[in-house]
């Protein structure tokens, strides 16, 4: 994990619930008053802490806009063990369910958006519900039952990345 606090940097509450707004407002104000372009004339360190900064607040930004990303980071501020996480890996369940799920992707005729759509659909739908289960588990702080969650989020993340594109 990085050594900087995100949530601290940006100046919004810790958690996985946050405000989107809030953070893109104080993304873009700390942007402007450290860019590097800012601390052009300035010596040599300034300059290398100014880059440095403006590098932890775009990497910060991109975690804590993206919902996987933020899952993730949430559990290892909580000092949870991804990699152990990992090998107890999801349920059995899960896992079926996730491969139907590629399968009718595979198998999704691109000529036929209703196809798309409706497993697009389903798939968001078990998304919404491990990204809903995540943020009650992690707010519970039972980080165990947030972590198997964050790995279904990260399933379902890229079944929907390999989705076909909607037909033009």
């Amino acid at each position: 994990m990085s050594a900087r606090d995100y949530f601290a940097l940006f100046q919004i509450e810790p958690g996985f619930h946050i405000d989107m707004a809030a953070l893109e407002r104080a993304y873009h104000s700390l942007l402007a008053q450290f860019h590097p372009d800012r601390f052009a004339g300035k010596p040599q360190v300034e300059q290398r802490v100014a880059a440095q900064l403006c590098a932890d607040i775009n990497s910060g930004f991109r975690t804590l806009s993206n919902e996987v990303a933020r899952a993730e980071y949430v559990l290892k501020r909580a000092g949870v063990d991804l990699a152990q996480a990992e090998r107890e890996g999801v349920g059995t369940e899960f896992l079926m369910m996730q491969i139907t799920l590629r399968e009718r992707l595979e198998g999704i005729d691109s000529g036929d958006p209703s196809q798309r759509q409706a497993l697009m659909s389903e798939v968001e739908k078990h998304y919404s519900a491990s990204r809903d289960a995540f943020a009650s588990a992690a707010e519970e702080a039972r980080f165990e039952i947030a972590a198997r969650r964050w790995q279904e989020m990260c399933y379902l993340s890229k079944l929907r990345d390999a989705a076909p594109p909607r037909a033009a």
